[in-house]
């Protein structure tokens, strides 16, 4: 009997503090508002890093704005920093599912980053959802640049919501480690930035014309009826 309660005091402890550990990472914690942005930050168990959400909502249908996140070389207009953006060739890749090779613009007389993300794409035609899920991969699929340090631990994700016809709710999250020589309060700026100018950003590209028809192709091809 003794030893069973001294087992209980070692392993309560633990149990709480697991517990504990998971609900922080479900706690979001409100940041700010700005030029019609949400921003919510929480931490995660088992990073230093913080994961930084983003919301807002776009004046244009969702098929749009899945358009925009499509059209991969249009990423250096509007995805923060980013200097690069393409696709890795792929035998296994299809048009929802691939790998993404971007590059972001760090200050001097830091070196920029790059990462290789594997994106899984999800369509919910009867409810008109896009869902974008993004991991870093580790291994070498696209060789190390010099003066470059490649990122092996980030995640991501794009939420967007229809609304209305013509109203969209764009939701952004990302955590990422960006490596080096930065400490998580550096990658955490960085990423808290990314993640608010970003949506600046795909709200205005958003409305060029050439995206209203690339939007009508994508709702063709998979049927998102409004």
């Amino acid at each position: 009997m003794i030893k069973t309660l001294r087992l209980l005091i070692c392993v309560c402890p633990l149990l709480i503090s697991n517990h504990a550990a998971i609900g922080a990472e479900e706690q979001w914690v409100f940041i700010e508002k700005n030029k019609g942005v949400t921003m919510h930050s929480r931490q995660v168990a088992g990073h230093a890093e913080s994961e930084f959400r983003g919301t807002r909502i776009i004046n244009q249908p969702v098929e749009v704005i899945g358009a925009v996140l499509a059209d991969i070389p249009s990423f250096t207009r509007w995805f923060f920093k980013c200097t690069q953006a393409r696709k890795i060739p792929d035998k296994t890749a299809t048009s929802l599912n691939f790998l993404l090779y971007i590059v972001i613009k760090t200050p001097w007389p830091l070196w920029n980053r790059d990462v290789v993300y594997a994106a899984r794409t999800k369509i919910d035609i009867k409810s008109g959802k896009i869902r974008i899920q993004a991991k870093a991969r580790q291994d070498l699929v696209v060789p190390l640049k010099k003066s470059h340090v490649r990122v092996k631990d980030s995640d991501l994700r794009w939420d967007i919501e229809r609304l209305d016809s013509n109203r969209s709710q764009v939701t952004f999250s990302k955590r990422i480690n960006a490596g080096g020589n930065l400490g998580s309060y550096l990658s955490n700026s960085g990423c808290r930035k990314t993640v608010f100018q970003s949506l600046v950003n795909l709200g205005k590209i958003a409305s060029d014309p050439k995206y209203a028809a690339l939007g009508e192709k994508l709702k063709r091809e998979y049927g998102m009826d409004n």
